[in-house]
């Protein structure tokens, strides 16, 4: 599989953001791959190292111990992990083997995969992700299913929530960092003339303004429609969409207005607040911003719950799946 790299990412060149895992120094794939092979010899696995190697790796090197493992043992590395290893543990493992994008491409494919369709699964990669990245993970896609992205989100979603999502994955949201009042006046009055004035509603308005405009000018439109209706847009979604399309449209409007780290930190704690952990979320969320922004939303989750992320996983998880996790957040 060709490695399509993160690296030339607008989000990953960001000064801001602080990822846990990083490239390591002294780098020698074929060491990583030995000392993974030693690992996996004789009775059980010593998943210590494992995680060790695995989880104190990018993504890029993690491809190179895979290719050096084939070369030296011809054997496929993640074939003989899935043979050593189970549960959570193997799903966080498996996880790391794929570069973000196929990663991303893998989830979403299996969030269609089968009975039903997961949709919150394509919301989190797809409604968070900038144009660099919506391509990034349609290219993906489209290598490792051939089907292209637009196509499976035709066949497996419908109406309005189809809409919005084949729209997200066109890239064609606005990124500079330009602010036009007075569209945003005009965006306002759209949004409430589709919305609040009209018996039912127009949900085709709310995809446009929602998918198209930048974060910033998405920041203007707000504060306009709070000045011509005296509600943010916020409450206007919650009250005039329903389903998984307010579930789209909320989770941009918090991107938008709260920044990306507030919305992956409330979906950590949803993930884990309650009863039972939903295991897939934490995992995703985890290995997929581990190489971009793990450090800012860990940053975020401690300020708004005042607890740290790592005592929220430890409380929830055990063994080495536990482990892994808290490797992957410290960095």
């Amino acid at each position: 599989m060709v490695f399509i790299p993160l690296k030339d990412c607008p989000c990953a060149l960001c000064t801001k953001n602080i990822p846990t895992v990083r490239a390591a120094v002294d780098f020698d794939a074929e060491a990583d791959a030995n000392t993974l092979k030693q690992a996996m010899r004789g009775w059980g696995c010593d998943n210590e190292e494992v995680i060790s190697v695995l989880a104190k790796r990018n993504s890029n090197q993690r491809e190179k111990i895979e290719v050096a493992y084939k070369s030296m043992f011809g054997k496929d590395l993640v074939d003989d992990l899935k043979d050593e290893l189970g549960g959570n543990f193997e799903r966080v493992v498996v996880a790391l083997m794929h570069p973000w994008p196929q990663f991303s491409a893998r989830a979403i494919k299996k969030a269609c995969d089968g009975l039903g369709t997961s949709e919150e699964i394509l919301i989190d990669i797809l409604c968070t992700a900038n144009n660099c990245q919506i391509k990034m993970i349609a290219e993906a896609f489209k290598e490792m299913y051939e089907d292209s992205l637009e196509e499976v989100l035709e066949k497996e979603l419908g109406g309005d929530f189809q809409n919005m999502m084949v729209a997200v994955v066109q890239a064609a949201r606005h990124e500079d960092e330009t602010v036009n009042a007075e569209k945003a006046k005009q965006d306002a009055a759209a949004l409430h003339e589709a919305g609040e004035l009209k018996f039912g509603t127009d949900e085709s308005t709310f995809t446009s303004v929602l998918v198209r405009n930048s974060y910033q000018q998405l920041q203007a439109v707000n504060v306009a429609y709070q000045e011509l209706a005296g509600k943010p847009l916020e409450d206007v979604v919650d009250d005039e969409l329903s389903g998984d399309i307010q579930r789209a449209a909320k989770t941009i409007l918090t991107i938008a207005l709260k920044g990306s780290d507030k919305y992956w930190a409330e979906r950590l704690h949803d993930s884990m607040a309650g009863l039972g952990t939903d295991d897939k979320v934490l995992i995703n969320i985890i290995v997929a911003r581990s190489e971009i922004d793990l450090g800012n939303i860990k940053q975020e989750f401690e300020r708004t719950y005042e607890q740290s992320l790592e005592s929220w996983v430890e409380g929830e998880c055990s063994g080495d799946y536990n482990k892994i996790l808290l490797g992957l957040i410290a960095g």
